[in-house]
Order: structure tokens, then C-alpha cells, then sequence
């Protein structure tokens, strides 16, 4: 009998995205990068702590060899992974600001939300600013 969690999940992991889907999976197993890295080390997969927090912010993808071993590592079926990945795929295609949102927070260490609030803030500001410079070179005239 399928319980109400599982039910979930087999439902959403039609719209989750594999950053979102490791993530997840890392903080269910109470692991920090390190341990994904030692588990990864095992099944002979060579990685770093860098390389796992690229994967779970979005900015680059595992290739299929390394989503297999995830696959065993975490105990869920690298189908899953598979479909994540794809959804993934299409929401940077989607949307390129997430893109620049998402090098930001890797660069700097900021999470997305932060990333997310200081992108939108600076446009309202850079619009505000253009906004203002215009009003003045029209009454200087």
C-alpha cells in the first residue's frame, strides 16, 4: 500500500528539477557535500565539494554515469533523475535571467533568494535612476 508521501512524490517529480531533487535528497540523508563526495568516491566517481554545489544550484548537470551512482547512492530510480534533468533543461531554456541569477549566487556564496531579491532590486533601482535622469535632462532643456 502506497502511503500519502510516496503518492506525492511520484506526482511532483513530473515538475521538479534535479538541482532541487539532489538538494533534497542530500538534506533527507542529513549529508553535507562532503559525505556526497566520499559516497560518489566509492562507487568510483571522481568529484568535489564544487562540483556537487554546481549540480544542486543549477549550473551545470551530472552526466549519466554519475546520475546512475547517484541513483544507487540515494536509492531512488535514476529515472527520476533523468526526468529532473529534463525539466531543468527546460527551465533555463525558459528563462535566462535564472542563468545570470544563479552564476551570481555561486560566484558570490549568496543563496538564490538573496540572489533573487538583489537581482530584481537592482533593476527597480537601474529604472529608477534612468527614470530620474531623463525627468532631468528634460526640464534642463
Amino acid at each position: 500500500m502506497i502511503d500519502n508521501t510516496e503518492k506525492q512524490e511520484s506526482n511532483n517529480i513530473e515538475e521538479r528539477t534535479l538541482e532541487n531533487l539532489l538538494k533534497d535528497l542530500r538534506t533527507k540523508n542529513k549529508w553535507n557535500y562532503i559525505n556526497v563526495v566520499e559516497e560518489l568516491n566509492k562507487k568510483g566517481i571522481t568529484t568535489n565539494e564544487k562540483q556537487i554545489k554546481k549540480w544542486e544550484i543549477g549550473l551545470e548537470f551530472p552526466d549519466l554515469n554519475t546520475i546512475y551512482k547517484l541513483s544507487e547512492i540515494y536509492f531512488v530510480p535514476s529515472e527520476n533523475f533523468i526526468i529532473a534533468r529534463n525539466n531543468s533543461h527546460t527551465k533555463e531554456y525558459n528563462s535566462i535571467h535564472i542563468t545570470i541569477i544563479k552564476w551570481f549566487c555561486y560566484l558570490t556564496g549568496f543563496t538564490l533568494k538573496v540572489g533573487y531579491i538583489f537581482f530584481y532590486f537592482t533593476i527597480v533601482a537601474a529604472l529608477i535612476i534612468s527614470l530620474l535622469y531623463f525627468c532631468e535632462k528634460a526640464y534642463s532643456v
